[in-house]
C-alpha cells in the first residue's frame, strides 16, 4: 500500500517532469497497465498511447503548478493545479484541472483521470 509520503512525492515528480518536459520521467510514475483519462470520461489511453498523449499534449512546453494542496486518500491523490502550456504562435492555453491518481499496490499510477471542463479553458497572448 503507498504511503500519503509516497504519493505526494509521485504527484511532485510529475509535475517536475512536466516543466522539465522530460516526459519519459512522466512515464516512469504510471504502472505498466496503467489507463488515462484526459480528460475524464474520455477513451481511456493505455501503453504507449499514454507517452504520444503526453508528447502531443505539451510539444510546445509547458508550466505546472499547484493551485491548492495534494488530497490523499488510502489508495488515491487529488491534485489542483494550473497548466500554461505554449501553443507555438505565441499564445498559451491555460487549463485550469484537478487530476487524480489512483495507486496499485506498487505504488505505481495505475490510472489517472483528468477533470475539467470548458470554463476550465482559457487562452493569453502569452
Amino acid at each position: 500500500m503507498p504511503t500519503p509520503e509516497h504519493m505526494t512525492e509521485i504527484v511532485n515528480r510529475y509535475l517536475a517532469a512536466i516543466n522539465a518536459g522530460d516526459m519519459h520521467a512522466v512515464m516512469e510514475i504510471y504502472a505498466d497497465n496503467a489507463a488515462v483519462e484526459d480528460p475524464a470520461g474520455t477513451e481511456p489511453k493505455t501503453g504507449s498511447e499514454i507517452l504520444t498523449f503526453y508528447q502531443n499534449a505539451f510539444s510546445g512546453g509547458a508550466k505546472v503548478d499547484l493551485t491548492d494542496s495534494i488530497r490523499i486518500s488510502a489508495k488515491a491523490a487529488a491534485f489542483p493545479f494550473r497548466a500554461e502550456i505554449g501553443q507555438g504562435d505565441g499564445k498559451v492555453l491555460i487549463v485550469e484541472v484537478i487530476d487524480i491518481f489512483e495507486f496499485d499496490e506498487a505504488g505505481k499510477v495505475e490510472k489517472m483521470t483528468a477533470h475539467f471542463g470548458p470554463p476550465n479553458i482559457t487562452m493569453s497572448e502569452g
